[in-house]
């Protein structure tokens, strides 16, 4: 999705808020008003953040880019989990068929 500003979250759909606040590591679950209201919040501290980062010392920076990297890398992590996730459900989907496929010749 292009990129947004605040004022305009209350015009994203509920399944891009959602996606937009599990990006962030926040809940996504409620109704549209208290997601759009969680996702400002959350977009109006990242903007304090930078603004901090961007006046402050040095130290302070390498922490916030720490954070973030730890964050990509957690990203990185689930997605991960879901292709191997996937690799298993293929392989049980395949072990069934194979299953039933001896059952059938057993009773042949």
């Amino acid at each position: 999705m292009a990129d947004f500003d605040i004022e305009s979250v209350s015009g994203l759909r509920v399944i891009e808020l959602r996606e937009q606040l599990s990006n962030r590591g926040l809940l996504t679950t409620a109704l549209k008003e208290e997601l759009v209201k969680r996702l400002r919040d959350a977009m109006e501290s990242e903007k304090t953040i930078r603004e901090v980062s961007d006046e402050s010392s040095p130290e302070i920076s390498e922490r916030i880019k720490a954070v973030g990297e730890k964050e990509q890398a957690r990203e990185e992590r689930k997605s991960e989990s879901e292709i191997n996730l996937n690799q298993l459900l293929e392989s049980m989907r395949d072990m069934n068929s194979n299953l039933n496929e001896m059952k059938a010749g057993q009773r042949e």
